[in-house]
């Protein structure tokens, strides 16, 4: 089973600048045309973000789903060996077909603390556009997702049982664990009573690699000055603000934590 991550997709009410933010960041390319706007219609301006590795979809937030990253995706050599696989370890864990009009997802299934990822498989009716393709090497590139987990054990267990990632041994926090596809890393961080954000199953952040870390804050700074509105979100400050940077420092590979314009949590590394 050769299975690489692929796939981010978070949700948003504010396309634009959120578009904004990492293209000019992060450099990352539009690949795919045609993503649903928040009035449910395919808009031919709008459409899935990549930096050559994974492709990121702002989706338009409706009534009912949450702010934040959704769920992120597996692209698979073989996505009914990776369901037959969930189905005989896993059969108490759910998956469905995925919509239809998206242009990744085959199946949607969901991990054992119930974070969901879609399954893609080139050749599928729906794999289009930039999907298809094998995209490119730029400087600036998400290289690990962070998820909590209450006992992070089980759920690398489940992601080397089904999708055959590997364990990278590395210097960092007391019970976390980090997979690897052989480029991008899926860090399982232990949930803690540290402060309530700590307490929650599910997406913790994402991670960049960058060129230079000391450039990056300057073109953080930079795209605060001239789209004020597509200004990253400091993370320090409240009674909560303090521990969530703490905590994010504990990173096995974030070097710098901030958070982009709506507040997703991200930290950068060279």
């Amino acid at each position: 089973m050769i299975a690489k991550i692929r796939h981010v997709a978070t949700h948003t009410e504010h396309y634009d600048k959120e578009c904004k933010f990492y293209q000019t960041i992060f450099g990352m390319k539009q690949i795919t045309t045609g993503l649903v706007d928040e009035n449910g219609k395919s808009n031919p301006d709008r459409g899935h973000i990549s930096d050559g590795v994974i492709g990121l979809a702002l989706l338009a937030k409706r009534a009912g789903s949450q702010s934040g990253i959704d769920h992120f995706g597996f692209e698979v050599d073989d996505v009914r060996e990776a369901v037959d696989r969930m189905n005989r370890f896993y059969p108490d864990l759910l998956h469905t077909r995925a919509l239809t009009y998206v242009p990744f997802a085959g199946t949607r299934a969901q991990d054992p603390t119930g974070t969901q990822f879609d399954l893609s498989q080139k050749g599928q009716a729906n794999v289009r556009e930039g999907y298809l393709s094998d995209g490119w090497e730029q400087p600036r590139w998400l290289n690990h997702i962070a998820l909590r987990a209450r006992k992070p054990e089980e759920v690398a267990e489940f992601y080397t049982k089904v999708l055959e990632l590997k364990g990278v041994e590395e210097a960092g926090e007391e019970g976390s664990i980090t997979l690897t596809d052989g480029k991008v890393r899926l860090i399982i961080r232990r949930c803690h009573d540290g402060y309530y954000r700590s307490l929650r199953q599910g997406f913790d952040h994402i991670g960049f690699k960058v060129e230079n870390v000391d450039q990056t804050k300057k073109d953080l700074e930079g795209i605060a000055a001239v789209h004020p509105e597509c200004a990253p979100k400091k993370i320090g400050g409240g009674p909560q603000g303090g521990g969530m940077e703490k905590d994010l420092k504990a990173c096995p590979i974030g070097k710098r934590a901030f958070a982009d314009p709506d507040g997703i949590l991200l930290d950068i590394s060279e």
